[in-house]
């Protein structure tokens, strides 16, 4: 028999599975018309199942036609080039990969064509939410996702033209903590009996940032020269919740001085030398203790002064800035910012009134006396 005419084991288009003699991994064969010679490479695998799906996944990634109709190209093509050339390397990779595997769980081998029709989209909408039991928001995510990865094939010439993906509605976020009044900040204030609970709270209050950030701050950055605190700790990427650089309450400076020789690394809140991961069970029986009640949440900070900072006049593009709602371009301009005198000048301002008159309701001249009695 012809050695090209001999029986495969497995074949798609011009390559197939093949072994060399005496070993048993399994390589990617082809013929190559130029040399009139057969080409291997080996797949790095012994197992033959194994070896099909390197192979297959080998061959969608490699057969990119430009220009593709909708009805001629597989939603899995598009999708495992997606990943491969763009998805994994997203900080949200792990997301991206459950994602786009729900995708293809429910349309199988369909063409994008048929994935994306009407009635196909409909189904997998319900699919979502009834089989995979997830909620408004993470079916948006989900389409979303599914989206992207038609878009950028489309941007990359890939298919001929980008389908019409039905989005649900995104739902009201349920509020993480009602925003509290003076008064009840004063309350949390008195029934707090552990010192790691007021640092935080107080921080909290001074920067209006997320309870992880806070929760994360050393002591290293704080800058109690320059009156700056750096959210975002050095080496950590910046992601959606952006992590921005706040000025130091001057309610908070003394304090911050007072914790100077604990040395850069020291965490800002600490239990019993070491860092507070988590401040769940403390912040229950606090808020129990304290009488507060409704939907308090150590969110509630961050709503607290968001809240307090537009009542004061302070004006909304500073607000975001504070908050770190809208993360600035890394251009020379905005790496200096915080160093300009102006800089959240009116928001740090309004912080100081604020922790100012929870001070004067616990009877005492400042904040950091406050944290340091």
């Amino acid at each position: 028999m012809p050695r090209y005419a001999q029986p495969r084991e497995f074949q798609l288009g011009d390559y197939w599975l093949s072994q060399r003699s005496g070993s048993p991994a399994w390589h990617r064969t082809w013929f190559d018309p130029k040399t009139r010679q057969t080409r291997r490479v080996s797949l790095g695998t012994a197992d033959f199942a194994e070896a099909k799906q390197r192979l297959t996944d080998w061959f969608i990634l490699a057969q990119t036609q430009q220009q593709q109709p909708l009805d001629d190209i597989l939603l899995a093509e598009v999708f495992a080039r997606f990943f491969d050339q763009h998805g994994q390397t997203l900080n949200s990779a792990d997301d991206v990969r459950r994602i786009l595997n729900d995708w293809l769980t429910f349309h199988g081998e369909a063409t994008v064509q048929e994935a994306t029709s009407q009635h196909a989209q409909e189904q997998f909408r319900a699919w979502l939410a009834t089989k995979r039991n997830l909620s408004a928001a993470t079916v948006r995510k989900t389409l979303l996702t599914g989206k992207a990865a038609l878009n950028w094939a489309w941007k990359r010439g890939e298919i001929a033209q980008v389908p019409y993906i039905p989005l649900v509605k995104p739902p009201r976020p349920e509020p993480k903590g009602r925003p509290l009044e003076v008064e009840e900040v004063a309350q949390l204030f008195r029934a707090a009996t552990e010192p790691h609970l007021t640092v935080f709270m107080a921080f909290m209050l001074g920067t209006a940032a997320r309870t992880a950030a806070v929760l994360d701050l050393t002591l290293g950055q704080i800058d109690t020269q320059r009156d700056l605190i750096t959210l975002n700790p050095a080496g950590r990427r910046q992601t959606l919740k952006f992590r921005p650089t706040v000025k130091l309450p001057s309610q908070l400076r003394r304090y911050c001085l007072a914790r100077h020789n604990d040395g850069a690394d020291a965490s800002l809140v600490r239990f019993n030398g070491a860092r507070v991961n988590s401040i769940k069970t403390s912040w229950r029986r606090l808020r129990r203790a304290s009488g507060v009640t409704g939907n308090v949440q150590t969110y509630s900070f961050r709503h607290t002064m968001a809240r307090w900072l537009r009542m004061r006049g302070v004006p909304a593009w500073e607000v975001a800035a504070q908050l770190g709602h809208k993360a600035p371009d890394y251009s020379t301009t905005e790496i200096y910012a915080p160093f300009d005198p102006a800089y959240l000048a009116k928001s740090v301002a309004a912080i100081d009134a604020f922790l100012s008159e929870v001070a004067a309701m616990l009877e005492a001249p400042d904040m950091s006396a406050v944290l340091l009695r």
